[in-house]
């Protein structure tokens, strides 16, 4: 059994990973980790995220669909043909260096509090697999890069123009742990309505 302390400690001690070693990390892991993310808090049980998993050979379908999307994008926003390409490139190295890449997203809700409800759910699922990922000693890296609201890319890889793509994760063994970053007292942060104080 999980004990608070352990609970403390994964989120705690949990870190953005942006160096990842090159090991492959078996499917039957990756699977394992959002069979457990699955028991994120969500409304109705709607369980509204969806999971494409990038790995292997896979990972050149990724680099392929995100270059398109640089291309248009940097196309609409008037960027030079070489910043296009350098981009492109430094994606290409990014997914390589990386053995596991996965793209969450859901349908839109019928109304927006469920809209509301399934993105908040969704981004729990999201912060599961994180902290599973963890404490298993591998790490992730959260990222929302342009290419997720470009609604051709989400066509090509099978997607309805209208479904939300929240971010990918990028999972690996981490090659460097980043040392903590201060964080803001949540005493900054509340306010409390008590009448009894």
């Amino acid at each position: 059994m999980i004990t608070n302390k352990t609970i403390e400690d994964t989120i705690l001690s949990r870190r953005t990973i942006r160096k990842f070693l090159p090991d492959d990390i078996p499917l039957h892991v990756v699977v394992s980790i959002l069979e457990d993310a699955k028991w994120a808090p969500n409304h109705k049980i709607r369980e509204p995220w969806e999971i494409i998993l990038f790995k292997g050979e896979g990972r050149d379908t990724l680099v392929e669909r995100v270059g398109d999307s640089l291309s248009r994008i940097g196309l609409k926003n008037e960027s030079s043909n070489d910043i296009i390409l350098k981009k492109r490139k430094k994606f290409q190295q990014f997914v390589t260096d990386i053995p596991i890449h996965l793209l969450i997203y859901m349908k839109p809700g019928p109304t927006q509090k469920a809209w509301h409800e399934d993105f908040a759910a969704t981004c729990a699922f999201m912060q599961n697999v994180q902290l599973l990922a963890w404490s298993m000693g591998l790490g992730t890296v959260w990222k929302t890069n342009e290419f997720i609201f470009d609604p051709q890319f989400k066509v090509d890889l099978g997607l309805n123009k209208d479904d939300v793509i929240l971010g990918m994760l990028h999972l690996g063994k981490p090659a460097v742990i980043p040392e903590p970053k201060e964080r803001t007292s949540v005493k900054h942060k509340l306010t409390i309505y008590n009448t009894h104080e």
